[in-house]
């Protein structure tokens, strides 16, 4: 085991939540043992339950240190924007900058893999990442879609409002995924700039904006 340094609880807290999360990475929460825990942090099994008294414990907190202030910065986002045409042109813009406006650093990449692993795994991060925003981001976009749709803008369709926001989101996050190799596994033919543009408007015009009113809002917008 390593040796332990002397450093202050808050610090030794947060050094053994950032160890856990690769150990969870890799094994998953079922499979993760609190001796594993420890070894990572290079604690002994007695400190890590000083600070957290369960592996259940240290995972919850690993799940508020990744959300709490994700969703702060959405829910102050949604609140400011009424449902329209024009929103949700910015709510779709808003996402693919978010997640792919720049290639994912290093926290980016261990949120997501946290993510993956715990879809195949017990699920929960991957729960809580839905409810730490992203359900009210999707409530936002069938509102927005709704009142797109009172105002002329959207074509006739068969994809359901309140499922459009979901596939929109799934998307992007399928092309983050693909991302996710310190090397692309895929070659677009085009500039990063233009998968984005290509990506908005593909999402927009698929939950059925009508082009017309697409082009309008690009120029209100100044892009």
């Amino acid at each position: 085991m390593k040796s332990t340094m002397k450093i202050s609880g808050e610090a030794r807290r947060a050094a053994i939540i950032k160890t856990a999360r690769d150990v969870f990475i890799e094994k998953g929460f079922y499979r993760t043992t609190t001796r594993e825990l420890a070894e990572a942090a290079g604690v002994s099994e007695a400190l890590l339950f000083r600070h957290f008294p369960s592996k259940e414990a240290l995972y919850s907190a690993i799940q508020t240190s990744c959300f709490k202030e994700a969703r702060s910065k959405i829910t102050e986002r949604l609140d400011s924007l009424e449902p329209s045409t024009a929103a949700l042109v910015s709510l779709v813009r808003d996402l693919i900058t978010h997640v792919l406006g720049a290639e994912p650093d290093e926290d980016d990449r261990l949120f997501v893999r946290l993510a993956l692993r715990s879809l195949i795994d017990e699920g929960e991060f991957a729960r809580l990442a839905i409810q730490g925003g992203l359900s009210d981001w999707v409530k936002k976009v069938e509102q927005c879609i709704q009142a797109a749709q009172a105002a002329g803008d959207m074509v006739e369709t068969p994809v359901r409002a309140n499922l459009g926001g979901w596939f929109v989101h799934h998307l992007i996050s399928g092309i983050l995924i693909h991302s996710l190799p310190a090397s692309s596994i895929i070659d677009y033919g085009v500039p990063r700039e233009e998968i984005l543009t290509q990506l908005g408007r593909f999402c927009l015009c698929g939950v059925g904006l009508k082009e017309k009113a697409l082009r309008r809002c690009c120029k209100e917008q100044g892009s």
